[in-house]
């Protein structure tokens, strides 16, 4: 059985008293105290609490803003960014977004509005000092990416769990509770080096321990650095921020914290779900890619042989880049076939802006959700959020799983599924049949197959 109790009080100049008690069944009891939240902003708006197939942490906040388990407007996710942005410029020293309280509405009501969002992208400023942006794999490369397209004069890059042939990593470090531990980044050449801050996102810090961990290896690898810290939720406790306030004290470092949401929760239990064995999908239709757009793709690639652009980030984009990539969604549109009131474009794991982008550049009400590594308990029960799911092996990537999540609950009247590349066909044939039942799809590959427009 779930049960769900809570009270609540207004938000008045961030600080807020609002008090979450949730039951799932006999395997999760937590408390979950608000202590400060962006004015505006209430816990509904930005999260709910699942059930994760993991016996190293049984939980999960599930965001309700970064397209990653819940499909959502592009709008809301590319608003949060801005909200996180602002917050950074402010805290800098620099005039935040004029219109937050725009965003904010949006948000909070879930309704989008893709106007508020294409004005809001037009707002940027520059650092005091140099700086890099990096998004957190798998679940915030989009909401980092976010941050970032309001930067001018800046780089982005993405942690990253895949191995790619050729290159080094700058530096690896470790996400002990992920179902995926291992994050590598593969900067170019001089991009740490010269940094004066470092800003870190992430969709939420709950022990504080991976990012520890990340400024550790950082500082490490490329000393000296400022750094900053956003995230939509900060659930550390006293002791969390007191060690590590010591690691930046200790290490002669300034690091600033800032989030949407702070407070504490207080597990009383937590045991891994128990659920019938999930079948991966095996289907197959025999489906070609429809559109592979043309770009610059990178003469790098995985192991497997994937392949990719630089648009994603993964290999770091600069700020004058970014500017090119609003062109390059309303030219993926264009090429793409078929017409929607109510699309949903599909990520594929670390790929979520560039989705994002497309489907702000479709008519109508478009969607977006990425599908993840991350195992989640599914369930009808009224007002858990994750409803039911399908598992599948990632395409090109030697059988790691994926999930994709709610797509029953959709109302959709075309798919829109983005690749970063195809290598295998028949890898991607469990999937597009799987989708094929909700929605005709529109199968996207980022990269073309012809060797001849790598660049190195």
């Amino acid at each position: 059985m779930k049960t769900i109790n809570q009270s609540t009080s207004s938000t008045i100049s961030g600080q807020t008293n609002y008090q979450i008690n949730t039951k799932l069944w006999g395997n999760l009891d937590i408390n979950i105290s608000v202590a400060e939240a962006y004015p505006g902003l209430s816990p509904e708006s930005l999260f709910s609490v699942a059930l994760r197939v993991n016996k190293k942490r049984q939980f999960l906040f599930v965001s309700k803003l970064i397209a990653k388990h819940l499909a959502v407007h592009p709008a809301l996710a590319l608003g949060t960014g801005t909200l996180l942005a602002s917050l950074l410029m402010e805290e800098v020293g620099l005039e935040g977004y004029p219109d937050t309280l725009s965003l904010v509405k949006m948000i909070e009501s879930g309704t989008a509005d893709r106007h508020v969002s294409f004005e809001a992208l037009q707002f940027k400023k520059a650092m005091p000092e140099k700086t890099v942006f990096i998004g957190m794999a798998e679940t915030a490369t989009g909401l980092g990416h976010s941050v970032f397209q309001h930067f001018e004069e800046a780089a982005y890059i993405h942690t990253t769990r895949e191995e790619i042939i050729g290159i080094t990593p700058s530096f690896v470090f470790e996400e002990e509770h992920s179902h995926a531990t291992s994050h590598k980044v593969y900067a170019p050449s001089g991009m740490l080096e010269e940094a004066k801050t470092i800003v870190l996102i992430d969709d939420e810090i709950s022990t504080g321990n991976t990012l520890l961990n990340l400024v550790c290896a950082l500082d490490d690898q490329f000393p000296g650095k400022n750094y900053a810290s956003l995230s939509i939720l900060d659930w550390r406790n006293e002791s969390q921020k007191e060690k590590l306030e010591e690691m930046a004290s200790g290490r002669g470092i300034s690091l600033k914290v800032l989030s949407l949401m702070a407070g504490q929760f207080d597990l009383l239990h937590s045991s891994a779900p128990e659920e019938p064995e999930l079948v991966s999908l095996d289907g197959t239709v025999f489906k070609l890619p429809d559109v592979e757009l043309p770009g610059r793709k990178l003469a790098v690639g995985s192991k497997t042989g994937q392949q990719y652009i630089s648009y994603t980030g993964r290999f770091g984009i600069t700020s004058k880049q970014q500017d090119e990539i609003a062109e390059w969604a309303q030219e993926a549109v264009r090429l793409a076939r078929g017409t929607s009131d109510k699309a949903l474009v599909i990520g594929i794991g670390e790929n979520m802006y560039l989705p994002l982008r497309f489907a702000l550049a479709l008519e109508g009400s478009p969607l977006v959700q990425t599908t993840t590594r991350s195992p989640i308990f599914a369930s009808q029960t009224t007002g858990y959020p994750i409803k039911e799911k399908a598992s599948f092996a990632l395409p090109d990537a030697e059988g790691v799983s994926q999930f994709i999540y709610n797509l029953n609950e959709l109302d959709i009247d075309r798919i829109y599924l983005l690749a970063e590349s195809v290598i295998d066909k028949s890898e991607w044939q469990p999937l597009i049949a799987y989708l094929e039942k909700k929605a005709p799809v529109e199968w996207i590959s980022l990269t073309t197959t012809k060797r001849s427009e790598e660049i190195e």
